[in-house]
């Protein structure tokens, strides 16, 4: 037989374990979704990288793209300022 000492100290011991088993689960079903949030987080962060690097090919392909056309109109330019300064000088000639 125990005495009501040991009857209550057993009990607020059972209850105290009861309680850290409660707070075991609730901890470890925290647990598992910090680690799924973590996950989906993580797959979410790499969708957006491999996006990017999508976007940053893309806007090098465009910048290069920019560059070409600019060069072509410069080329363009000069011709047309070449040719406009050939008839220039057939009218001059033919003025004088």
């Amino acid at each position: 037989q125990l005495t009501a000492l040991e009857r209550a100290l057993l009990e607020q011991f059972r209850r105290l374990a009861k309680e850290f088993d409660q707070s075991q689960s609730a901890s470890a079903t925290y647990s598992k979704k910090v680690a799924e949030w973590s996950r989906s987080i993580s797959q979410r962060q790499s969708a957006i990288e491999a996006r990017l690097s999508q976007i940053e090919a893309t806007q090098q392909r465009l910048s290069t793209g920019l560059e070409n056309l600019n060069a072509a109109l410069d080329r363009q330019t000069a011709s047309t300022t070449h040719l406009v300064q050939q008839v220039n000088a057939l009218l001059s000639k033919r003025g004088s």
